[in-house]
């Protein structure tokens, strides 16, 4: 999938996802995913993904990248670790090392980097220093499915009933009828 396409391909029955980041965002905290990321706001945390990342011209990302491919257009301030091609735009600022396969670097990005390229087992070593990896991906996705399918299981449950009664009016949580008055007659 193309970034900037409203369009979703079908690959083979997996459809492509991407996970956003939108301008105006802001996220403390880390991202992990299986699937491509845009980041066009603001985020202080690292990103690991198997996938793609993409860093928008108004984005500014404090933290570690480890991803298969990077085009970076915004600020990144952290060590960079990709497996493919690392396209670093004009309006990009980038401060951190840079270990990758491949770089291009486009006329007028400003970079106050340590650049490194090495073949796809050296960016994966290399990423091993990265405190993203104090826990592999499988883990942390078995991790995640785990609560996705607890979370599931507490949704599912039967909701606990009760019946209201009072002076004033009768409630039956179970009846569609509406609340009926149960005032005491006094005359």
């Amino acid at each position: 999938m193309k970034f900037g396409s409203n369009k979703q391909q079908d690959d083979g029955g997996n459809v492509s996802k991407v996970t956003v980041l939108s301008l105006g965002f802001e996220l403390t905290g880390d991202i992990i995913s299986k699937s491509d990321i845009r980041a066009d706001g603001i985020l202080v945390g690292s990103i690991r993904t198997d996938k793609k990342v993409v860093v928008g011209e108004k984005a500014s990302i404090t933290g570690d990248i480890i991803a298969a491919e990077i085009s970076i257009s915004g600020e990144v301030v952290g060590d960079l670790f990709i497996g493919g091609e690392t396209t670093i735009y004009a309006s990009a600022k980038v401060s951190g090392n840079i270990t990758t396969q491949q770089i291009f670097i486009h006329k007028g990005a400003e970079l106050n980097s340590l650049i490194r390229t090495v073949d796809g087992d050296a960016v994966k070593s290399a990423a091993k220093s990265s405190k993203l990896n104090t826990v592999s991906r499988e883990e942390l996705y078995s991790i995640m499915d785990e609560k996705k399918s607890k979370i599931t299981k507490e949704v599912e449950k039967p909701v606990q009933t009760k019946r209201v009664e009072s002076n004033f009016y009768t409630e039956d949580s179970n009846s569609k009828e509406e609340f009926k008055p149960n005032f005491p007659r006094t005359w």
